[in-house]
């Protein structure tokens, strides 16, 4: 009696591989960047390219075509708004291409933990203006005129003193909070902790704003906003923070010039 037997099952296809990095569940509650370090530094670099060649073109326009300057408060405002938003472009399409994302950086979403900024805000807001003044009392340094301020706003219309607005006091914290806060800070934190994350960040925060004179003012600022980002695990609350000091600054430069 002859036994016909089943041919063998053909094996399993090899289950496939997600070659993307295994994103980390985070350090004391905090989502830190799942991005290599060379994709960190190499996103960082395309964002510096990105904006001397921005603001490069248009100081070399201003300087070089002719009649241009006729236009400058236009362009210059067209630029505090083209600027962020090609930052905050290259961050998504940067995340992306690693696998990553905007909640990986940081952004979060906020909790009832938020309120604490009801009294954190004002705090380092007058932390900040006494670090300034002390600043300015010691070295001696001059308060300006405010001759610039009158250039670049004098004259302008309602369209584009909104424009300079948006991107200044909305868009840019956005961007340089993901940046310094979500990118440096959350990756140095992962090697190094909190403390030498915060203070790193910071500096380098301050260093790239370039003004010695608000050094102080910057370096301090780094570090609030660190500990925001510390204690509240949300990206979400030094931009808040961001906001409402780029806002005041904003609004108290425009008041000065119709004044």
């Amino acid at each position: 009696m002859s036994h016909e037997h089943a041919p063998p099952a053909p094996p399993a296809p090899p289950a496939a591989v997600d070659r993307r990095e295994v994103r980390p569940a985070g350090i004391g509650g905090l989502l830190v960047p799942s991005m290599r370090p060379k994709a960190t530094v190499a996103l960082l670099a395309i964002l510096l390219a990105a904006t001397v060649v921005l603001f490069g073109a248009v100081v070399l326009g201003l300087l070089f075509i002719p009649g241009a300057r006729a236009a400058a408060v236009p362009v210059l405002a067209a630029a505090l708004v083209a600027h962020p938003v090609v930052m905050l472009l290259t961050l998504h399409l940067g995340l992306r291409r690693a696998g990553s994302g905007w909640r990986d950086v940081g952004l979060r979403r906020p909790t009832a933990r938020m309120l604490h900024l009801l009294w954190q805000i004002p705090s380092i807001f007058v932390l900040l203006l006494v670090v300034q003044g002390a600043a300015v009392a010691i070295t001696g340094a001059p308060a300006g005129r405010g001759d610039a301020v009158d250039t670049l706003f004098g004259g302008t219309s309602t369209v584009q003193i909104v424009a300079a607005f948006v991107g200044v006091a909305l868009l840019t914290p956005l961007w340089e909070e993901v940046v310094f806060r979500g990118l440096v800070h959350g990756g140095m934190r992962r090697r190094l902790g909190p403390l030498p994350a915060s203070l790193i960040s910071a500096a380098i925060f301050a260093a790239c704003h370039g003004v010695p004179i608000l050094l102080p003012y910057m370096l301090l600022l780094g570090l609030s906003l660190a500990y925001l980002r510390e204690f509240h695990r949300t990206l979400w609350a030094p931009v808040c923070m961001h906001v409402v000091l780029n806002t005041a600054a904003t609004a108290v430069t425009l008041a000065a010039v119709s004044g």
